[in-house]
This record gives structure tokens, sequence and C-alpha cells, in this order.
């Protein structure tokens, strides 16, 4: 369930980065949850579905901004440029 969650999530990431003419060639999960494309995207806890912005490389920043099992469907639609900065 997760999996598919997570990619609902990066469809909506690559969707809105296209729209703003940005591409992202490729995107995937690591084994830490991150979610990278360039550079860390967002943090995904596997656990939880908690989501977070990254504070560094290696480090998600303090405090859950989404949670895919919750907030799926806003973030497959409104993925929007700073979306895990504005919340």
């Amino acid at each position: 369930m997760l999996v598919t969650l997570v990619q609902r999530y990066i469809k909506g990431l690559e969707r809105d980065w296209n729209k703003h003419g940005t591409s992202i060639t490729k995107m995937w999960v690591t084994k830490e949850g991150k979610l990278v494309s360039q550079s860390v995207d967002a943090f995904v806890d596997k656990n939880t579905g908690d989501v977070y912005k990254p504070a560094s490389w290696n480090a998600p920043a303090k405090g859950v901004r989404y949670n895919l099992f919750d907030d799926i469907d806003y973030l497959e639609n409104n993925c929007g440029s700073g979306h895990l900065y504005m919340k």
C-alpha cells in the first residue's frame, strides 16, 4: 500500500515539475526513504508514511509535513514547488 502511495506522490511531483518547465528525468526512493531526483526532494518514513522536507542530504527536517495515508489526494494534485515548505 505504501509503495503505491509513494508512486502516486512521485507522479504528482513529476507532473508539477514538468508543468513549470523543469523536467525530472528520474526519481527514485532510497533504502533510507529519501525521494531523490537531482537532490533530496523529501523523506518518507516507511513505517508511518510521514513525509518530511529535507534538512540535508542525510537527514529530514524536524516536523512532519504530510502523511501519505491521510494526504495523498492533496499531494498527488498539489505538489507545487515548495509544498513541503509552506505547511
